[in-house]
Formats: C-alpha cells, structure tokens, sequence
C-alpha cells in the first residue's frame, strides 16, 4: 500500500458520508467500492482511516458503503444536528421530543421484528398511517413508562418518550391546515409525521413512491440505509412496545 492507495481509501470514505451518492455503473465509486470488496488490505485501511475519524462501516448495500458516526466521535448524529428542523427557544424541547417519537415510530411501523431488519426491503409507509400508529400506541407507552417509573426501573430516554408521547395525545392537534399553499402548519402531528418522511428523502434514506400513491395518500419507501441505522439503536422499552404492537396496527387505525 502506498499514498496513492490511501487518497483512494479516503475517497471511498468520502462517499460513504454522503447518503445520496450512489454507486453507478463505471463511476469511481463504483470502482472503489469493488476494490473494497475484493482486496482485504484496502477494506482494511478502509477501515482504519474510517475508524481514525470516529465512523464504523456496515456491510456495503446495492447503495453504497454506510458509514456511521461513533457516539463519542465528531460524526455523531444526533436530533439537534441531523437536519431536522429543531426550533430555539421555549419550543426546542417539544420538536426533539415529537420528531424522536415519529422516528421510533416509524422504525417499529417498518420493522415489526428482528427478521425484518436483518432482510432487505423497502417498506412503503404513508403519513396518515403513521400519525395514527403513533397515537394509537402513544397512551400504551405513557403508561407503561408511568409503571416503569413507579417501580424505578425507567431511565432518561424512557422517561423522554414517556413525556413525548403525553404532549402528542393531550397538546398536539391532529390536523393545522396551513393558511396558504396547502399542507399543514407547525405544531400538529401531521406535520412531525410529513416532516420526518421529506426529511429521509432528502437525506437520501427513502424515496417517494407515486405508484403506490393510492387513496390512503401519497406513499413512501424506505431503504437500506434507513434500516442500517435503525438496526444500531438499543432497543428502549418504548420501542419495545411499538414493535410487539405493530402487527395489530392496522387493526386498530
């Protein structure tokens, strides 16, 4: 290996932070990332410069090389820096508490269960679905995060969640219309749900899908990098209770 083979290695590591880059056919990406897969010293100095910046790699997908940022490390990502769009002030707390809620949500509405996560798929989900999975199972995880608390046996994020899902069924209304231009305005659950669907698309985690649009809205697909990250979250007693809850979902919309 020399400098040559370490700019390459670092170009690869390059791309794999960049979620909405893909590697086509004949693209230096594409090149790289079959070096990658086929050369066991440049995957490792891969590895090593991607571990040197604070990122762990995951296997590669038909997208590309997923690169996740250590907890600790500089590339962590966190709500408040994710791009989602979190207000200062007084209404900080409830947009990280509704778009974390929305976010547990949907991976527990996409991934029911440990086999879902590990086969590749891309679930469809639609907004209305969504918000009413998220308030259906709201009361169920307030009160059991309640119970948990009682016997002191909840920590910080259940408690969180816990707090999250109250505002959702006792401050959040379903439906603000925006005055002009349609959609929704600010501070209803639609909008959380709407927003965090446009969020992944533009990030490159899902796409839209106009031929599953039908009746029930507008229809989107989630993709591997999506399910990638997800597959890293410890599971919470919130999601917990999401997921044992998802196959009854439509039964109870």
């Amino acid at each position: 290996m020399n400098s040559t083979d370490a700019a390459k290695a670092a170009r690869l590591v390059h791309y794999a932070l960049q979620p909405r880059l893909r590697p086509t056919a004949d693209s230096e990406y594409r090149t790289l990332l079959d070096r990658y897969l086929t050369d066991a010293e440049f995957e490792e100095l891969v590895t090593q410069i991607a571990e040197g910046l604070g990122l762990y790699l995951r296997p590669p997908t038909h997208l590309g090389l997923v690169a996740a940022g250590d907890a600790e490390g500089p590339f962590a990502v966190t709500l408040d820096n994710c791009g989602l769009p979190i207000r200062t002030g007084e209404k900080r707390l409830q947009d990280r508490r509704c778009f974390g809620l929305v976010l547990t949500a949907l991976a527990s509405y996409a991934y029911p269960n440990g086999e879902a996560l590990v086969e590749p798929s891309s679930p469809a989900v639609r907004p209305a679905e969504l918000e009413r999975f998220v308030t259906t199972k709201a009361q169920a995880v307030a009160d059991a995060v309640k119970a948990a608390e009682d016997q002191d046996e909840a920590d910080e994020l259940d408690v969180q969640l816990g707090a999250a899902a109250q505002f959702w069924l006792e401050d959040l209304p379903e439906v603000l219309p925006a005055e002009r231009g349609g959609g929704y305005r600010r501070d209803c659950r639609r909008w959380y749900v709407q927003t965090v669907l446009s969020f992944l698309v533009d990030t490159g985690r899902a796409r839209r899908e106009a031929a599953l649009s039908d009746e029930r809205g507008e229809a989107y697909a989630l993709n591997d990098r999506f399910r990638v990250g997800i597959s890293e979250v410890a599971e919470t007693l919130t999601s917990t209770i999401y997921a044992t809850s998802a196959a009854s979902a439509g039964e109870d919309a």
